[in-house]
């Protein structure tokens, strides 16, 4: 995550910032106005990232995890050793949903920007 979204901070131009400061722009309308949106989609692309990484690295989270701590792929691991349940049924809908609800919103913002 660290590594994606510093490439995009590297990659900003400096004389933005100044421009921005040359508006009297307050450091939180700059980085609202002008940070935030520049590396929204470094920021959408790490939390993915790292998302599809914690799924799918569960045996590492198995073993490495304490008793105390459960990440969302062993607490559900466990819950369908006991048998599927209404709330297992319910986290997966919602994970399907949300990547569907991603993938459409992604390709929205892609068409309305080849306009």
């Amino acid at each position: 995550v660290a590594l994606i979204v510093y490439s995009r901070l590297v990659g900003l131009d400096p004389t933005l910032f100044e421009a921005a400061k040359d508006l009297y722009a307050t450091p939180f309308k700059r980085a609202w106005h002008f940070l935030l949106p520049t590396i929204k989609p470094a920021l959408i692309s790490a939390f993915f990232l790292s998302f599809t990484l914690s799924i799918d690295d569960f045996v590492i989270s198995f073993f490495t995890s304490g008793p105390e701590s459960a990440t969302l792929p062993i607490y559900i691991w466990g819950a369908i050793k006991k048998g599927v349940t209404p709330e297992i049924n319910a986290i997966a809908a919602l994970m399907i949903g949300a990547v569907a609800i991603a993938a459409l919103m992604s390709l929205l913002v892609n068409r309305q920007g080849q306009r």
